[in-house]
């Protein structure tokens, strides 16, 4: 009786939930400049399964809707997000009028979250920000690149090498491996926990997933910590109910260029979820042999003077690199404001030729899986993560200027944590979190120990480390037009002494639409694992028997058969090893920053910037770390003796064998290790601005501007360079009929700058690169779209020691049902 009566409840309660889900809403989207119907925005009502495109005429009609005030939401590429509550009722047919205002037209009210760790318009942020939008990610589906979108963004340094080798940074002081910039995608940072690489081939998405891309310029530990030393790159991806149906993208092009995804959401009441796939390969055409001569006369000479020539083979297959991506989310929505979200995926990557301070790498093949699950509200955010990078010992890392193998194992678990609300009627924000991430570094070993690998890269081949970090921001609207921003942050390991990141920020908007910015910040850049704990072979070794035979000599003749070195020296190994003491690098940064709307047609952004950077880590050298590896030498018992067997040492090896001779694992070595050396004082200017010609085209135009002095320099062989030209500028025009067709062309020019990485020093010359991409809606649901880089075809490299570029064009299709 009891089973029956609970059979007619829930009987009841779906026929009632059924009666009111009925309502019908139907809409019309226009541009708020023409009043032109808009085709192709997305609507979607919050709390329901139910999503519509508008049509040709900019309309759209749902049915089945439930009755009540609902939230209606439009988005587009290249539009504004708005929202409206609708009235549906039974006997109400609900209707809409929107109006979209362009991104292009109102880029200030673009909405940005990096800079605070909350929503906020772009011209409230504290921050120096630039924003991919929704727009030019549409655009870079003709390519497929998540770097490529981000090359024409004032001061930021987006260089490649190879296929996919992209160093993205900004405000200076690039390296081969860069990792001064910190990159997150939906709060998770993909690097690679060894050197903390970012391997933007291995990117555990698909550039049709990216939702939003911002580049917060400038010191960002007070809210990020360790690494978000130059800046923080923000990603998020979709999430399902965001794009609720079935995407398809296919792209062809030159160089053997094959891209394809898919992606699928769907939502059934509270639970929505989507599967994304992808993959990719093409042909690295710039890549070549090594061995005898190189690209350019200027690489060849330094490459023979630092014996890095390639001493393996390049063999086809490493020519062709590819991904594979799928990823898995499931989102459990408790309330309209309230979400549950779990997530995992994998990519498996491989084949991609890196450039770094010794040589080439070219990781055959990598596997980055992932977990994370995140509860998120208007006032707490809550996610844990686990990521690993695995290299399978079948297909290790190869080092190509040595007879040298490697391999790494990785797990990286996290857990941050975030609340923030208002007091004062909503005066004063605040935000406090805490982050809290566990780190398992290795160089895989059998089960009886030994290497599976010909080099550790660290040692001990095992490496664990807790990092802790707590922050807080207090945000105080002093007066009707005043913000005052103040945000410190504590980061504690047993890798780095306690850092103290703090920052203060005052934002005056002097009239509606535009802001001036004062702030002032400290970041810190932690050593990787293999600034601290190296262990790699440094060349062939070097027999030294005979020198310590002629010491002896020497001191025998002068003081008698008594005196002996004690040198020992017979065959001496190369290597190339960690400094355990090394301090983190630091900034303190002071920049004055204008946004706004000088006219309606015309947003211009303007800032300038002081950094002091302390404490930067050399190249390994040798001879300066004697605190850490104590110099091999004379070992007689009597002080003159010494000095006569050190300076026969001298004489017989040479100053740079003399400075690297040191005990090392209890025996001699020749060995280069890190030190932090030097303090720089760095300022800069970049401008940007956008104009709206018409309601259709728009001119985008920026300068970037760095300079640098060295202000100490304990190591004068290390020469300190910023690896950033001194004048860089993007200038291009942009074509939009509203979901309909879209043409750029943008022109980037980078003026001639000298590079030093390691074994690579020598100038990269001043290089013009034209990209173009055309987009033409076949229907709202279908879009084919083409994309040339370097279109002129003009033959360039972007840094010392990388391949040579040249034009690659691809076209895509992409259908949405």
């Amino acid at each position: 009786m009891r089973i029956t009566r609970y059979i007619l409840t829930w009987l009841l309660a779906s026929a009632c939930a059924l009666a009111a889900s009925n309502g019908n809403l139907a809409g019309i989207v226009t541009d708020s400049a023409t009043a032109t119907p808009l085709a192709g925005i997305r609507v979607v009502v919050q709390g329901t399964n139910t999503m519509a495109y508008t049509d040709s005429k900019g309309e759209f009609t749902m049915k089945g809707l439930p009755y009540g005030n609902l939230i209606v939401r439009f988005s587009g590429p290249g539009w504004l997000t708005e929202q409206r509550t609708v009235i549906v009722a039974d006997d109400v047919f609900g209707s809409v009028s929107v109006a979209l205002r362009s991104t292009s037209k109102n880029t200030g009210d673009v909405v940005v979250y990096g800079a605070a760790r909350r929503k906020q318009k772009l011209t409230d942020a504290p921050a120096a920000v630039s924003v991919v939008t929704p727009l030019d990610i549409e655009r870079g589906n003709a390519h497929g690149s998540i770097g490529k979108t981000m090359e024409h963004l004032p001061g930021v340094d987006v260089v490649q090498s190879g296929a996919n080798d992209f160093n993205i940074n900004t405000r200076g002081f690039n390296n081969s491996i860069t990792r001064r910039t910190l990159v997150l995608i939906d709060g998770r940072d993909p690097s690679t926990p060894l050197i903390n690489l970012n391997e933007w081939n291995s990117i555990s998405s698909v550039l049709g997933d990216i939702a939003g891309i911002e580049v917060v310029r400038g010191p960002g530990s007070a809210l990020y910590g360790q690494n978000a030393y130059n800046g923080v790159i923000n990603m998020r991806t979709y999430a399902p109910r965001e794009v609720l149906g079935t995407r398809v993208s296919i792209t062809g092009g030159e160089w053997e260029t094959y891209r394809a995804s898919i992606r699928h959401a769907g939502a059934y009441d509270k639970l929505a979820y989507k599967i994304n796939i992808g993959a990719s390969t093409q042909y690295n055409y710039g890549l070549v042999p090594r061995t005898t001569t190189a690209e350019y006369p200027s690489l060849d000479t330094a490459l023979r003077r630092a014996g890095a020539l390639d001493k393996k083979a390049l063999s086809d297959a490493a020519k062709h690199p590819f991904e594979y991506v799928g990823t898995a989310r499931l989102d459990y929505d408790i309330t309209d404001d309230e979400r549950m979200t779990v997530e995992g995926g994998m990519s498996i990557s491989g084949n991609e030729m890196y450039v770094n301070q010794t040589g080439r790498l070219l990781v055959q093949r990598v596997e980055k899986p992932f977990v994370r699950a995140a509860y998120n509200s208007s006032n707490i955010n809550v996610q844990a993560l686990w990521q690993r990078r695995n290299t399978p010992e079948a297909m290790q890392q190869l080092v190509y200027n040595a007879n040298a193998r490697s391999l790494e194992l990785s797990d990286v678990l996290g857990v941050d944590a975030q609340y923030n609300n208002t007091l004062m009627d909503g005066a004063l924000r605040y935000i406090v979190g805490a982050q809290y991430e566990y780190h398992d570094v290795s160089s895989p070993t059998d089960s009886a120990g030994k290497f599976l690998a010909d080099m550790t890269l660290i040692s001990p081949t095992r490496v664990t480390a807790i990092f802790g970090g707590a922050y807080g921001q207090l945000e105080w609207k002093a007066a009707d037009k005043l913000t005052l921003v103040g945000a410190a942050r504590v980061d504690q390991s047993r890798l780095f002494p306690l850092q103290f990141s703090p920052k203060l920020a005052l934002v005056f908007e002097p009239a509606a639409g535009q802001s001036l910015r004062l702030t002032l910040n400290r970041s810190f850049l932690r050593p990787s694992y293999t600034e601290l704990f190296r262990r790699s072979p440094a060349g062939a070794p070097r027999d030294l028997t005979a020198v310590g035979l002629a010491v002896d000599s020497v001191l025998k003749a002068r003081f008698g058969d008594q005196a002996a070195s004690n040198l020992n020296l017979g065959q001496t190994s190369r290597w190339n090893v960690g400094n355990p003491e090394l301090e983190p690098e630091k900034a303190l940064s002071i920049e004055l920053g204008y946004r706004g709307s000088v006219t309606k047609n015309l947003f211009v952004s303007a800032d300038l910037y002081y950094n002091r950077r302390s404490d930067l880590i050399s190249a390994p050298l040798g001879g300066i770390t004697p605190e850490v590896y104590t110099p091999w030498r004379t070992n007689s018992g009597n002080s003159e003796w010494n000095a006569v067997g050190d300076s026969v040492l001298l004489a017989q090896i040479g100053k740079a064998d003399f400075d690297r001779l040191v005990a090392y694992e209890g025996k001699a070595a020749l060995a280069i290790s890190p030190a932090n050396v030097a303090a720089v004082d760095e300022y800069g200017a970049e401008l940007a601005l956008t104009y709206a010609l018409t309601n259709d085209l728009t001119l985008n135009a920026n300068y970037a501007y760095l300079d640098y002095k060295v202000a100490s320099n304990d190591v004068p062989a290390q020469k300190i360079v910023a690896n950033t030209s001194r004048h860089r500028a993007n200038i291009g025009l942009d074509y939009v009929l509203p979901n309909a067709l879209d043409v750029s062309v943008n022109a980037r020019w980078v003026d001639a700058f000298t590079w030093l990485a390691g074994a690579f020093e020598g100038s990269v010359p001043t290089y013009w690169v034209v990209n173009m991409s055309v987009g033409y809606y076949v229907m709202p649901s279908l879009r084919v779209s083409a994309n040339v880089f370097n279109a002129l075809d003009n033959a360039h490299y972007e840094i010392f020691g990388g391949t040579i570029l040249r034009r690659q064009a691809t076209m895509t299709a992409t259908y949405t049902f």
